[in-house]
């Protein structure tokens, strides 16, 4: 078997890479070779009746490491692609994936969607009448994501209305929401990762400097795999499942009374800090299943 491991051509961050290099590892230790290609050099093309990405070589099937979903899409018209097209849609966007668990049972911090704005400058009496909503259901602090971002870089906590009306002028016009901020724990969450119908490592994330606990930007983790009690784990199959996942990274806080809250699905999860902390060969574990996967 030949496989496709694509990763982002505009990133040069070392997790992504070492990533991209475990996999081709675990892979060549099962007998599969593979190539690993940037983006940047594959050609989605469409011609209505077609659709066709310029391949140097025929693959099997695809690691997809990346967050462009046409690309995703054009691939997986020819070939197993993991994770799937369908599940990057849900998972990618942050308020896509919360709409998602609908009738799960799992339970996140109170969201708001910022309505789409398609003009330069929004109405300004619009835009009040949004933010008054925002600032009564939420308070301050409160927390402000962009749909699409990673590492945590597009988070930011928001202390105050002059703070809440920059924020939204400035992201207006990208898809974003606005979050209550959680009190109990700042800095401080869940990563489970999770492969198929299992929870195979848990790591948990400490930040002392940062209400983010993102490895990125600080965080340093721990295992917790045989101490984090069930139902994190079960919270954490439960959303992986719903966003059609063979592979997550599942992001969960602690509650007032100790409860696990969803923050969050990366379907890209890097995964070089929680295979150092915990010892576990996620992998070969994602290879295992993929493979199972395809007979």
């Amino acid at each position: 078997m030949h496989a496709l491991i694509v990763i982002n051509g505009y990133t040069h961050n070392a997790s992504l890479l070492k990533k991209a290099s475990r996999l081709k590892e675990a892979l060549f230790s099962k007998g599969v070779s593979s190539d690993i290609l940037l983006s940047t050099s594959l050609l989605a093309i469409s011609t209505g009746d077609e659709n066709r990405v310029s391949l140097p070589a025929r693959y099997d099937f695809c690691f997809y490491l990346d967050k462009d979903s046409y690309l995703c899409r054009a691939l997986s018209l020819l070939m197993p692609v993991f994770n799937s097209y369908e599940s990057l849609l849900l998972s990618d966007d942050k308020m896509l994936t919360l709409q998602a668990l609908q009738g799960t049972g799992i339970k996140a911090p109170e969201t708001i969607a910022a309505p789409l704005c398609y003009v330069d400058r929004p109405d300004g009496k619009a835009a009040e009448t949004f933010l008054d909503g925002v600032e009564r259901r939420l308070s301050y602090p409160l927390v402000f994501k962009a749909c699409h971002g990673s590492l945590g870089r597009q988070v930011r906590r928001i202390e105050d209305r002059k703070d809440l009306e920059s924020c939204y002028y400035e992201n207006c016009h990208l898809p974003h929401l606005y979050e209550a901020y959680l009190p109990f724990h700042p800095g401080r969450d869940y990563r489970l990762i999770t492969i198929g119908e299992r929870v195979v490592a848990c790591m948990e994330r400490v930040n002392e400097r940062d209400f983010r606990s993102n490895i990125a930007l600080g965080g340093k983790g721990f295992d917790v795999t045989d101490s984090l009690p069930d139902t994190y784990k079960e919270v954490a199959l439960k959303a992986a499942k719903a966003l059609l996942l063979d592979y997550a990274g599942i992001d969960i806080a602690i509650g007032k009374d100790g409860e696990p809250l969803f923050l969050e699905a990366n379907g890209n999860a890097f995964f070089s800090e929680i295979e150092k902390v915990t010892g576990i060969d996620i992998a070969s574990l994602l290879v295992d299943h993929v493979l199972r996967k395809l007979g």
